[in-house]
């Protein structure tokens, strides 16, 4: 069966502040930390891991860009 895919949480300006800042402090936040900060940012736990795959995935991205600058 098909699962239907959840519409794409958009984040507020203070959320994605909030998010960024525990961020910094961890990059792998554990479940009791992940429902911490879904309870402050006001999303669920769930949307939370995804948030932190997202940012993970764009934070080696960017250390890949640092090491390596693109040449123009």
């Amino acid at each position: 069966l098909p699962v239907k895919k959840k519409p794409r949480t958009f984040y507020s300006a203070e959320q994605l502040e909030e998010l960024e800042k525990m961020f910094q402090e961890d990059h792998y936040p554990d479940n009791e930390k992940r429902r911490e900060i879904a309870a402050v940012v006001g999303v669920t736990p769930q949307r939370i891991l995804v948030w932190f795959q997202n940012r993970r995935a764009k934070w080696k991205k960017l250390q890949k860009l640092r090491k390596y600058p693109a040449s123009s």
